[in-house]
């Protein structure tokens, strides 16, 4: 869900009109049939964007609940696009406030148990930064919708690739073992204190694949170099 959410809300919004001199007061989403609230301590940054995360519990269903945030979002006087590439499985909703470049994503996932969870994600499309530290690891050749993200520690690298997943698995666990990696479980590799953790999945005739880099301590040297 994650990797989705990103994709979604690191597209680009920036050609939308500018902010006014003076923003209005922040918007609040109310949730139907709340249940539970989680707050996501922290603030990531996407494609240096900086996002922020909130997790709420449901009782109502996926279909009410787009119906409900679609309205509040129209009410709002957002934008919404009308087609945009679908980058998650879950049923999910985009809207743009462009007074203060504040792009929203709700990403609907339902339960066995009758309840949907509600993952609501925030970007400040008008904050966006110049790249403060290079890539951990190297991006595969040809990749397209590259996205790099920080929190609390961890790294993420995510694109797709027109190539067979056993390409992509091929060529990165050359390199990680080539930079002093260890496979420690199939597409696990640690060195050090850094773990990195491969996910790939066939997707339109190529692969979307998933770096997950997490390091305890110091951060770990850029692979960039390696043979």
């Amino acid at each position: 869900m994650l990797s989705g959410l990103l994709g979604v809300l690191a597209a680009g919004w920036l050609a939308a009109s500018p902010p006014p001199p003076s923003p209005p007061a922040p918007f609040h989403w109310r949730v139907p049939g709340l249940v539970s609230t989680l707050d996501v301590p922290g603030e990531m940054s996407v494609g240096n964007i900086p996002i922020r995360l909130q997790v709420y519990t449901s009782r109502e269903p996926v279909e009410t609940l787009l119906q409900s945030f679609a309205k509040a979002s129209d009410a709002a006087g957002f934008y919404i696009p009308r087609k945009t590439r679908r980058l998650a499985r879950q049923p999910h909703l985009t809207a743009l406030d462009t007074r203060t470049l504040t792009a929203y994503t709700v990403i609907l996932n339902p339960s066995p148990e009758g309840l949907t969870t509600v993952v609501l994600g925030e970007a400040k499309m008008d904050q966006k930064t110049a790249p403060s530290t290079p890539s951990l690891v190297p991006t595969y050749p040809g990749a397209k919708h590259v996205l790099q993200g920080n929190f609390e520690g961890a790294r993420t690298l995510s694109f797709w690739a027109a190539a067979r997943t056993e390409q992509v698995e091929t060529w990165y666990r050359e390199r990680l073992l080539a930079a002093g990696y260890k496979e420690e479980e199939p597409l696990v590799f640690r060195r050090g204190q850094q773990e990195l953790n491969l996910s790939l999945k066939v997707q339109n005739m190529g692969t979307n694949a998933l770096l997950f880099i997490k390091t305890a301590g110091a951060e770990g040297a850029s692979l960039n170099a390696a043979p």
